[in-house]
């Protein structure tokens, strides 16, 4: 339970870390990190707005993960307990993600959109 516990927190680091560096730009487009619905991987734009869009959802999954990882590091003796307390999180994990997603995905089309009107003006 050790090991999944820490491997549960660093997990939740690199969901942040990986969702932030797209949202600044530092992760470009790719095919294994980052939210990859097919607005996003449209263009470089389109990419950045979405996962701009996606910080709060996207980074509170993150820190589910973490949180999540360091309690059952601190409950490790009530096994009952962390099982739920690490479905639960993973579940709610993973809702995170999927809002994130669905919050990038219109905020990269309105990028695709903004920077069709700008190339024809």
């Amino acid at each position: 339970m050790i090991i999944s516990a820490i491997v549960f927190m660093l997990g939740g680091i690199l969901v942040a870390a990986v969702s932030e560096a797209a949202a600044r730009g530092r992760l470009g487009i790719n095919s294994v990190a980052g939210i990859r619905t097919r607005a996003l991987m449209m263009s470089d734009e389109a990419w950045t707005a979405g996962h701009k869009a996606a910080r709060i959802p996207i980074g509170l999954a993150g820190l589910v993960m973490f949180l999540a990882g360091a309690a059952t590091l601190l409950l490790r003796p009530h096994e009952d307990a962390t099982r739920t307390l690490v479905l639960a999180s993973a579940a709610a994990a993973l809702l995170l993600v999927l809002i994130g997603a669905a919050v990038a995905t219109p905020a990269a089309n309105r990028a695709l959109v903004q920077a069709d009107e700008d190339e024809h003006h």
